[in-house]
């Protein structure tokens, strides 16, 4: 592409990204947010520290691996979802140029020796191991390649969840991952921690809750932009740390209601009046890996304001808890195994979810999002849009990657929609 088109396309992104941080700013400003944004050093840093002590260090990319089951046998563990255009052209030296962005962009951080002139963020070179698992082809034939470079470890998942067989299957895989964990530390995994990370994990999800449910209230007092920046460091993120600056950040967004005049913040149910009201948004769809904030930026800076992610990157990754009174390995695989992903078929769960986010939501309307050649989230978004039909929420449905090419088009089809919502 000649250099004043990218150069005319970057321009275009810049005043999205200028106008959803004006949109964020007039919200309100949130000190702990920085200090969230701003934790990649020192938790590098942190990594580097536990090394040296001979503490291991897992690498992840999906909900799908129990982090319960890592931090009990004393492993750390780091999200390597990759969400930068940066390193795809790496990738498709060895991957297909037709398959998933992420699944390229994640293979390229890992693989990247710097010749390219491409350097790729610190931690994608600090595991001992990754622990991957059977979702999408994409991912599973990638994985096959990347045991050449660190040593992997995938866990089988089965994708008929509401079988009888399913469950009793995926405690036998949970079982042997916690073997190799155990091997690879040289720590037990006991009951007794195991109940323990699992309190822990739970403890987050809660907070998470919280966070959401202040964004019910109309208008929100917390933009999705940044919750969404909050919701990419939570893999990445010590679980302490990450703990405690969501619990920061949820007092500061407390004070901010409790500041507010009682006539500027309604419940989302009451139609506010003598105010212009932003459309209240659902984004549905892919996981946004950290680096991915394309279509949230267009979307706040278009006039809507976004309350809830359906997506592994939001409600999916703390909606549910672990029983905390159960076995702990039969109570994580009960928990795991309902996590809705388009690998799933049937996958019901997931539109029941969609909707029961909606109704709790108030939202006007869903963007449906979906990564280029990520196809069962693109073939799952009929059944998903005839179901908001059914309920009267309009869906606007948009496929991407992570370069910019697209970013105007988009932004004209996201005008029209916020229009019509409005």
């Amino acid at each position: 592409m000649p250099a004043e088109n990218l150069n005319y396309f970057a321009g275009i992104k810049k005043d999205f990204i200028y106008s959803a941080r004006m949109f964020s700013q007039k919200m309100q400003q949130f000190y702990s947010l920085d200090s969230i944004k701003n934790s990649y050093n020192a938790r590098i840093s942190q990594i580097a520290e536990e090394r040296k002590t001979g503490k291991k260090i897992v690498g992840t990319f999906c909900l799908f691996v129990p982090d319960e089951i890592i931090l009990a046998a004393g492993a750390d563990r780091m999200i390597l979802c990759g969400g930068k255009n940066d390193t795809v052209p790496i990738a498709e030296q060895y991957l297909p140029r037709n398959i998933c962005p992420l699944v390229k962009s994640s293979f390229g951080s890992i693989i990247n020796n710097g010749c390219s002139g491409v350097k790729s963020c610190s931690h994608f070179c600090m595991v001992d191991m990754v622990v991957a698992e059977n979702t999408c082809d994409s991912k599973k034939k990638m994985y096959e390649l990347l045991g050449d470079y660190v040593p992997t470890y995938v866990i089988d998942l089965p994708q008929r969840p509401d079988s009888p067989e399913a469950l009793k299957y995926f405690l036998g895989e949970l079982d042997k991952f916690k073997v190799a964990m155990e091997q690879l530390t040289g720590n037990k995994v006991t009951v007794e921690q195991l109940k323990i990370e699992i309190k822990s994990s739970n403890d987050t999800r809660k907070l998470f809750h919280r966070l959401y449910s202040l964004r019910k209230m109309d208008p929100p007092p917390i933009s999705g932009l940044d919750v969404l920046k909050v919701l990419q460091k939570q893999y990445f993120l010590s679980p302490d740390e990450l703990k405690k600056s969501l619990r920061m950040l949820i007092r500061e967004v407390e004070q901010v209601m409790a500041d507010r005049e009682p006539a500027d913040i309604e419940p989302a149910d009451i139609e506010p009046a003598n105010r212009e009201r932003r459309p209240r948004i659902m984004v549905s769809g892919c996981p946004m890996a950290g680096g991915n904030t394309k279509v949230p930026e267009i979307i706040e800076s278009k006039g809507g304001v976004i309350v809830a992610e359906e997506s592994c990157t939001g409600t999916r990754s703390f909606w549910d808890l672990v029983d905390e009174k159960k076995d702990p390995m039969l109570a994580l695989a009960e928990r795991y195994i309902k996590i809705p992903c388009s690998c799933m078929s049937p996958n019901d769960r997931r539109i029941d979810n969609i909707l029961e986010l909606a109704r709790e939501f108030k939202v006007d309307g869903v963007v449906y999002y979906t990564l280029q050649f990520c196809h069962g989230y693109n073939i799952e978004k009929y059944k998903i849009q005839q179901a908001l039909k059914k309920e009267g929420i309009p869906m606007l449905a948009i496929e991407t990657d992570y370069g910019d090419s697209d970013v105007e088009q988009i932004g004209l089809r996201v005008d029209a929609f916020m229009e019509m919502l409005s």
